[in-house]
Formats: C-alpha cells, sequence, structure tokens
C-alpha cells in the first residue's frame, strides 16, 4: 500500500518538475515527499530525479518507470471504484478529458448527475483539445477523453477504445441581433468588413477560414483576435459583433439562443466527435453512466440517434 502511495508522489514530482510545488499539490509537506522519494527510489534501487536548484529532472531510468507508474496509478484508481461501487457506491478518482465543446455543452449535466450517482466518487476534470488530451490518455493520465476522434486511419493503440457520437458540424456564427445574421446567403466579400474572433487552438476553423477567402481570391479580415477563452470569443459575438467559427451544438437553442449560423457557402465541415477511453475502464459503472448520458444528450440535442447498449 505504501508503494502505491509512493507512485502518486513521484508522479506528481515528475509533473510538477519541483518537490515543494508537488507537496503543496499533495497537501503533504515538502521533508515528508522527500522521504517518500527516497524509499521508493531505495525499493527499487535506482534513482529516479536529478535534483538542483532548479528542480527535480528525471533520469533516465525514472523517464521508463515514470511510463509503467501512469499505468500502475490509472489501473489503481479503476480497481477502487470498481471494488467500492458495490460496496458503498463508487469511491476513488476518476480522471478526465474533455474538449471545448463538450466542456460548454454536455459536461455541466453529465457531471451533475454524476456526482448525484456517486457522491463518494471524486472527479479530476481536464480541458483542452485532442492533440493535448489524448497524449495524456494514452500516458495514463485521464482515464477517458470526450472530444474530436482520430482519423480512422490513425492507430489508436490495444489500450483505447473510442465510441462515436456524432459527426460534429461547424459553422461560422454570429450574434442573432446584428444584420448579417438576417441575410438568406452571406458573400465571403462581406465576412471581411467585420472583426473576427479565432479560437488559437482550432487549427482545422483557422485552415478552414483562409482557404474560404483563397479559394475566392479576396483577403481576410482585417481585425482578428486570437484567444484560447471560448467564453472571450463567445462574449464578442453576442455584445461587440464579431463572427467566429464554432461547432453547431454550441448554436443550438438550448445552449447559446442568442448565437446565429450564418449560410456562407463552401465553408461548413464536420469532424468525427465522441469518447476515447482505456480499455480497462469498460467496465466501471462511472464511466459507463458518462457514456449512457453522452448518448442521450447528444441524441437530445438532435445530433445523433441514439446508441444501443
Amino acid at each position: 500500500m505504501d508503494q502505491i502511495w509512493r507512485i502518486r508522489h513521484f508522479l506528481a514530482v515528475a509533473e510538477f518538475g519541483s518537490v515543494q510545488s508537488a507537496a503543496r499539490s499533495l497537501n503533504i509537506s515538502q521533508p515528508a515527499l522527500s522521504k517518500s522519494l527516497r524509499l521508493l527510489e531505495e525499493h527499487l534501487r535506482t534513482p529516479l530525479f536529478d535534483r538542483s536548484a532548479r528542480g527535480a529532472v528525471l533520469t533516465e531510468m525514472g523517464q521508463v518507470f515514470y511510463r509503467r507508474a501512469r499505468d500502475i496509478q490509472a489501473e489503481w484508481d479503476g480497481s477502487l471504484i470498481e471494488l467500492s461501487a458495490t460496496r458503498d457506491g463508487a469511491q476513488g478518482e476518476l480522471r478526465i478529458g474533455v474538449g471545448p465543446t463538450y466542456a460548454a455543452v454536455f459536461m455541466p449535466r453529465v457531471l451533475a448527475r454524476l456526482a448525484r450517482d456517486y457522491p463518494n466518487l471524486r472527479v479530476s476534470v481536464r480541458t483542452g483539445v485532442g492533440t493535448l488530451l489524448i497524449p495524456a490518455l494514452q500516458a495514463g493520465e485521464i482515464s477517458l477523453y470526450a472530444g474530436g476522434l482520430r482519423h480512422p486511419d490513425e492507430t489508436r493503440g490495444e489500450t483505447l477504445e473510442e465510441l462515436f457520437l456524432y459527426d460534429q458540424s461547424n459553422c461560422i456564427a454570429a450574434s442573432s441581433a446584428a444584420p448579417i445574421a438576417a441575410q438568406t446567403d452571406v458573400a465571403a466579400e462581406e465576412l471581411t468588413r467585420l472583426p473576427w474572433v479565432i479560437l488559437s487552438y482550432d487549427s482545422i476553423a483557422r485552415e478552414q477560414i483562409d482557404r474560404l477567402f483563397k479559394f475566392r481570391g479576396i483577403a481576410g479580415p482585417k481585425t482578428v483576435v486570437s484567444t484560447e477563452s471560448l467564453g472571450l470569443a463567445l462574449e464578442l459575438v453576442r455584445r461587440n459583433g464579431f463572427l467566429t467559427s464554432l461547432p453547431r451544438p454550441l448554436l443550438h437553442l438550448d445552449v447559446n439562443p442568442d448565437l446565429s449560423a450564418l449560410n456562407v457557402r463552401g465553408y461548413e465541415w464536420t469532424i468525427r466527435s465522441g469518447v476515447t477511453y482505456r480499455s480497462s475502464m469498460r467496465s466501471l459503472a462511472p464511466v459507463r453512466s458518462i457514456l449512457r448520458m453522452l448518448r442521450e444528450d447528444v441524441a437530445g440535442l438532435g445530433l445523433a440517434k441514439p446508441a444501443e447498449e
């Protein structure tokens, strides 16, 4: 049992790159954490970190152990959830990742119901795009990621499984109160007269926007704000007359009734969307609940038909 906690301590130091920062995150003293690491290194008979005034860096053997430790931690957390589920409700920690659209549209309701059904379960949520969180999933840092799916030709690996939920359509959006939203068809030239806000993490949207204007041989918009904040982007569209590219689920009347999709010929495009999760998590009741609730909510928004259990 002690070694399991020492693995958790090891992972925290590896991620923070500092014993002091890791101790604060774990809510233990720095001397206690240093002792835990020393005992783990003695148990493994190898140094795991090179320590200096600038922090703690993994040794070569530490890097090898880090990959194994992530798998061990994920399996341990899964075992705690599974073993406790039938006794007094699932316990332990479930670490998940969600893309921006899922974070805004689906996860508030999913997490609220998960907290109701599994009150003893700790859920840790990371938000970000698949290019960042799929590697985290592969490394065992999280157990599940809801967002864009990989291309069918890409290899997922034996440890990961996918649940396809819907084809996510993307469009150019404006405030419903903006004059341009009342137009049946919007010419690309009109789009350049208004300011734009671009989500910096959405590389596909940036490419599609550039392609739209290049195809028509016109210069792009003069005023462009780039941000990682979806909330800021939505406020600029709502209140300041900006345009942006958004996934259509964000424009649903139940989500953002004050935004409208513009009919711009040649722009709309889709990506596959769903859940990628570690195969070892498939049997866990909270994971099954997340998958079921996402299927139901996707169907409820008219994005896809509910899948079979």
